[in-house]
């Protein structure tokens, strides 16, 4: 079962989600386009390789963080699960770094979910999810997932990978169901 469960707190919650976004000192860091586009945000996922806590900190002058570990993050509470559930009205929405390494994916570029996905949802996500949040490719990837789900990777907004633009996604969670955007950063 998932390592730890968040509620959305109010219908119509906007999620920002990033990843791959690798912000060391000295090294890469946001685009100043970023930060117009994160706001009217209620909360920022992040899911993994988003490098040292000070790009953290820059995303939380916007909205709450919170999110998985990849394999380039310092250590910080906000991002110290590897596995994230986050739930509300009705909508459940799993969150990892490598869905390939979690048993989701047989392929991640571009998503092939795994013969058992439905096994590994259960173990990681205590059941089924509407969404599937992933990253560690660089590159915004929608694909079906589960009986009537979505697998969604928003890119990087950084460092996205050779011959695609720098994204990240906004997903809008309602009664009515889950509604997801990449967003280019120009």
């Amino acid at each position: 079962m998932s390592e730890s469960a968040w509620r959305l707190p109010l219908d119509g919650t906007n999620l920002a989600v990033l990843a791959d976004c690798h912000i060391h000192q000295g090294g890469p860091q946001f685009p100043a386009a970023l930060f117009p586009r994160l706001q009217g945000a209620d909360l920022i996922v992040t899911l993994g390789d988003m490098g040292e806590p000070s790009g953290l900190d820059q995303l939380q002058e916007i909205a709450p963080v919170l999110g998985v570990r990849g394999q380039d993050d310092a250590e910080d509470i906000r991002t110290r699960r590897s596995v994230l559930v986050l739930s509300g009205e009705g909508r459940r929405i799993g969150c990892v770094f490598d869905a390939r390494a979690a048993g989701l994916a047989s392929a991640t570029d571009p998503f092939i979910e795994s013969k058992e996905a439905a096994e590994a949802c259960a173990r990681l996500f205590g059941g089924p999810v509407d969404v599937l949040l992933h990253a560690g490719t660089h590159r915004a990837d929608e694909a079906r997932f589960g009986a009537k789900g979505s697998a969604l990777n928003p890119g990087s907004a950084v460092l996205p990978a050779e011959g695609s633009q720098p994204t990240f996604l906004r997903l809008k969670v309602t009664a009515e169901g889950c509604y997801g955007q990449v967003i280019w950063v120009a």
